[in-house]
């Protein structure tokens, strides 16, 4: 017995060697179907197009109303994709107001703000999970030991190896895939938003930031005319020609500048803080003094900037694909009702035991099968029977419901940005004409009246409240021209966000700097 099990040794070395070989092999070929497919280079190439090359379109509606953009990225980009638009040179911002004092404030504002850095992050996280969601389960592994072994005819079974691998149907793997990528977009069209807004943001803080610093200007040109005027009614007083009210008038009017300086100083503070909070810059961080705004005509039909906002605004880009994801999702629950496969294999190590022999049994008539211990293998499909409806239907409803919210929820979006862009529109053409008016008619009639009654009090012609009247009013425009100016360009800034794309105008209308005549 001991010379023919020590014969069969070899051989069954060479047996167990060859079949570890295919169990490893099988493994492989599990492991290798479990990788799934990759995210896909155009993707990914896309991403990265969005996160480190992004450009918003510039666009130039002439007065036919045709529609030209300028820089490769507006030829280039999808609907709903935006871009902020560089020279030739790679250096050069085209801004909307001439000031070229906002180029470096918007660049460091999208490479710092923190909000930007977390859509950024999202994008591509994002992206990840396309290559999880179109991978197979991980395979499962199964060890069982026996403490006693199962005794058969081919020997004694001390234990069984196995491994599976769950195999979704094809379709619904590659559903998820296209739900992930729909998602993958979204997150670009968010980052996208979110710059945008940053844009409309910095501008609109820088705006902020110019109107109180041109008030400042303001009041203290007038404070410092206005003390001259002190002067010269408190000589006419000491000599009889003025009235002890009007010096105590003009002394207060002084006061109430000077105090007018002060509290402006503290808005501009503030202002200043808040836009380094969009830079995340310490509120404290000193900001330099902004320059004079240009002011440029835009006149266009809204229906035109309607029509721009539906290719470009990121808000509506995100809706179409979310309603795109939603309708993988339908496809995906349609699927319910196809089963998913499992397939592996089994194998059990028999161990060689001797042959049992019955007493008194007749020669030749003992099964010595056990001796060579024949190892077993076996082979496993199985699959899961879909025979709850209730659930599956249920299912369908419900991404069905969520295309249906998505498609709602996208009119609902088209209204509000398209009630925005006329609101922006109707507020940028009233600002263009109340500065119209402003400059070329009430500021300069105002400034030649309060000189027309400074010279008749002087001569003793005029009393002094009608001097200090038309010196007020005259203030009051000066000061409505440089709000009207901030607003002006805030209700276009936010134009631009609304539109997705950056507006350019050409024709100049004035500087504002030193508008009106100083008394």
């Amino acid at each position: 017995m001991s010379a023919y099990l020590g014969a069969t040794k070899e051989p069954m070395r060479l047996r167990c060697r060859a079949l570890r070989i295919r169990v490893w092999i099988a493994l492989s070929v599990l492991l290798g179907l479990g990788h799934g497919c990759s995210t896909s280079l155009p993707l990914r190439q896309e991403v990265s197009r969005a996160i480190e090359d992004w450009h918003r379109p510039v666009s130039h509606i002439d007065s036919a109303g045709s529609v030209e953009r300028s820089g490769s990225a507006a030829s280039e980009s999808a609907p709903g994709t935006n871009a902020l638009e560089v020279g030739e040179g790679g250096d050069q911002i085209r801004l909307s107001p001439s000031s070229a004092q906002l180029q470096p404030w918007i660049l460091e504002a999208l490479e710092r703000n923190p909000a930007v850095l977390a859509a950024t992050a999202d994008a591509r996280a994002k992206l990840e999970r396309v290559t999880q969601a179109t991978s197979l389960p991980d395979p499962v592994l199964r060890l069982a030991v026996r403490p006693e072994p199962i005794r058969t005819a081919a020997g004694d079974i001390h234990f069984v190896f196995g491994v599976g691998q769950k195999i979704p149907l094809p379709a619904r793997l590659d559903r998820a895939g296209r739900t992930v990528e729909a998602e993958v977009r979204m997150a670009i069209e968010r980052l996208n938003a979110t710059r945008l807004q940053l844009i409309a943001d910095v501008e609109q803080a820088y705006y902020r930031l110019y109107l109180t610093e041109r008030s400042i200007e303001l009041t203290r040109d007038h404070r410092v005319s206005l003390e001259n005027l002190e002067q010269v009614v408190a000589t006419q007083y000491r000599v009889g020609k003025a009235e002890q009210h009007d010096l105590l008038r003009v002394q207060t009017d002084v006061v109430k500048l000077r105090d007018n300086e002060s509290r402006l100083a503290r808005k501009r503070t503030s202002a200043a803080a808040a836009l380094n909070r969009l830079l995340d810059y310490p509120p404290t961080r000193e900001v330099p003094v902004t320059e004079p705004i240009h002011l440029q005509t835009f006149d266009v039909d809204v229906e035109q900037l309607v029509a721009l906002a539906i290719e470009h605004n990121p808000e509506l880009a995100i809706l179409i694909h979310q309603a795109e994801r939603d309708q993988e999702g339908v496809e995906l629950a349609d699927l319910g009702y196809w089963p998913d496969v499992t397939i592996g294999a089994e194998w059990s190590y028999i161990e060689p035991r001797d042959a049992f022999e019955p007493p008194n049994a007749p020669r030749g008539a003992v099964n010595r099968m056990s001796e060579t211990g024949t190892d077993s293998w076996a082979l496993m499909l199985q699959f899961n029977v879909p025979i709850w409806f209730d659930r599956i239907e249920a299912a369908k409803q419900e991404a069905r419901s969520r295309l249906l919210k998505t498609q709602h929820e996208r009119q609902t979006a088209l209204n509000q940005i398209t009630f925005r862009v006329f609101n922006a529109w109707t507020n940028v053409q009233t600002q263009q004409d109340t500065i119209e008016v402003l400059e070329s008619t009430l500021i300069p009639q105002v400034g030649q009246t309060y000189e027309v009654s400074l010279a008749a009090y002087q001569a003793g012609r005029s009393d002094f409240l009608t001097v200090i009247d038309n010196w007020r009013r005259l203030l009051d425009f000066e000061l409505m021209l440089h709000r009207e100016v901030a607003e002006l360009e805030t209700a276009f800034s936010q134009l631009q966000r609304e539109v997705g794309l950056q507006l350019v105008r050409d024709e100049i209308i004035s500087e504002t700097q030193g508008q009106g005549e100083q008394p």
